[in-house]
């Protein structure tokens, strides 16, 4: 969508051009604005990264969860300038785009289901930090570490229901093994993290895969396994 104002910029003004929306797959959005001002006002007029679209745009409609991401400038003939900037951010005030969920076949991945990784990629309200902690948004409930430094996958991210752990998660000693040792099932885990932040919100990119354990005794040490 693409919105067109025509006018002159006075001393010290803008006048906004062309507005354009764009959305990308994890729902993210991207604003667009083309401005007219005078060369001798760019260094003035042009706005700061993380400025919020409603303190600077000329626009009717102003958004608050949108943010200055970059700004590109153009001189024209006449002492004037192009002035560009873009926007990230969310258009809604409140809430957060589902997550969009993958399943990536990995050589050797699994342990009770098929050989696959599973990947969500969503926009998060919360600070990188959070996300590495197991706490996916402002919504949701941090996740608590198992107790041998692991993070489950969640039931749901931003509303998306995630695929069942092929079997429940479970402890099991003896059976063969030495008194001291166990073996312990996760079900699918954290296994990597990618966090970029954009404007007010962060994009994640999370892996989980399918996880188990034997955990020996003192002499023996341990013996992970992500899948076979």
């Amino acid at each position: 969508m693409a919105e067109v104002i025509f006018g002159s910029p006075a001393s010290g003004g803008k006048v906004l051009r062309r507005q354009s929306f764009q959305k990308d797959l994890s729902g993210l959005e991207t604003i667009r604005e083309e401005y007219i001002i005078r060369t001798i006002d760019r260094a003035s007029i042009t706005p700061d990264k993380d400025v919020k679209h409603s303190a600077f745009s000329s626009a009717t409609q102003k958004y608050q969860r949108m943010a200055v991401e970059t700004t590109s400038t153009e001189e024209m003939d006449g002492g004037i300038t192009s002035l560009i900037v873009t926007y990230v951010g969310l258009t809604e005030s409140t809430g957060l785009p589902p997550a969009v969920l993958r399943t990536i076949p990995a050589t050797g991945a699994g342990v009770f289901g098929p050989p696959i990784n599973l990947e969500a990629e969503f926009v998060s309200d919360v600070s990188i930090t959070e996300i590495l902690a197991g706490k996916f948004s402002s919504l949701s409930q941090s996740i608590p570490s198992t107790g041998i430094g692991i993070i489950r996958m969640p039931a749901f991210i931003n509303g998306t229901k995630m695929p069942e752990n092929p079997r429940t998660p479970y402890t099991q000693e003896g059976a063969g093994l030495t008194s001291s040792t166990y073996y312990r099932y996760e079900g699918y885990i954290v296994n990597n993290t990618q966090a970029t932040q954009r404007g007010q919100f962060v994009v994640a990119v999370i892996t989980f895969s399918e996880y188990a354990v034997s955990i020996a005794g003192v002499s023996g040490g341990w013996a992970n396994r992500f899948g076979a």
